[in-house]
């Protein structure tokens, strides 16, 4: 029994780390109704060099799990008003925002 529960701990544990967290932020404070579609985001995305395995627009943010250009794999929140890159980061976990690095 005791096996069991520390397998199913350490199966949540990797689980709930293989999908990054939100941004903890809004992307931007303009109503949904200013948004553009989930496919005119992906184009600007795919459009500056990505590859997106996944995209969906949750709490006024554009969430993309992607592959960058140099094959890492990576998060981008994206300003579903005008397609503009807010944060991302890559596997590492590190998140970029405006030039700088954060753990």
């Amino acid at each position: 029994m005791r096996k069991l529960i520390v397998l199913a701990s350490f199966a949540t544990l990797i689980g709930g780390a293989a999908r990054a967290e939100s941004l903890g932020r809004p992307c931007t404070d303009k109503p949904a109704s200013a948004y553009l579609t989930l496919d005119a985001l992906k184009a600007k995305v795919a459009g500056m060099g990505y590859q997106i395995r996944d995209a969906e627009i949750k709490k006024a943010c554009g969430e993309f799990y992607v592959i960058d250009k140099a094959g890492k794999k990576g998060e981008l929140f994206v300003d579903p008003t005008s397609g503009v890159i807010i944060a991302g980061g890559d596997s590492s976990g590190v998140v970029k925002t405006a030039g700088k690095d954060k753990d």
